[in-house]
């Protein structure tokens, strides 16, 4: 079984002001951000059919309801952790989760934006069926006089 290295995060929990547009969503609407983020991680940067009512935004916001808002951006933070093989562990994810929740889901966000950006160069392409060429006249000649 090989050991893969883990890598530093990209993005610094402490830099959760930049953007200033994810770090407002952040804060005002968590769940927003929450559910994009996860939408991101679990479709491979895939944002195609994302909506920002969502049931990870749901799930997030029923939580909040029971003061138990760190909970899924706890789990989230793992799992990033785990795709990315980011360093880390679940005391610290929690621990993230916990204290400042706004600033764990934007680095959380700009995290998952970053890695899967960077992954999208390196696929190859599909291979693709040749061109077919279908005749326009149907063998009647292209000027009537």
């Amino acid at each position: 079984m090989s050991h893969i290295q883990e890598q530093e995060w990209h993005h610094r929990g402490s830099a959760c002001c930049s953007p200033c547009g994810t770090c407002v969503l952040s804060c005002c609407c968590p769940c927003i951000t929450y559910g994009r983020t996860h939408h991101r991680v679990k479709n491979d940067g895939n944002m195609q059919g994302y909506s920002c009512c969502n049931l990870s935004c749901a799930a997030f916001c029923g939580l909040s309801c029971l003061g138990l808002s760190f909970i899924l951006p706890m789990i989230s933070r793992g799992d990033i952790r785990a795709k990315y093989h980011l360093q880390g562990n679940g005391c610290k994810d929690c621990l993230c989760a916990c204290c400042c929740t706004p600033c764990d889901l934007t680095q959380q966000d700009k995290e998952a934006t970053w890695r899967e950006s960077q992954r999208k160069p390196n696929e190859q392409p599909q291979r693709m069926d040749p061109m077919q060429y279908k005749p326009q006249n149907n063998g009647q000649p292209a000027f009537h006089h």
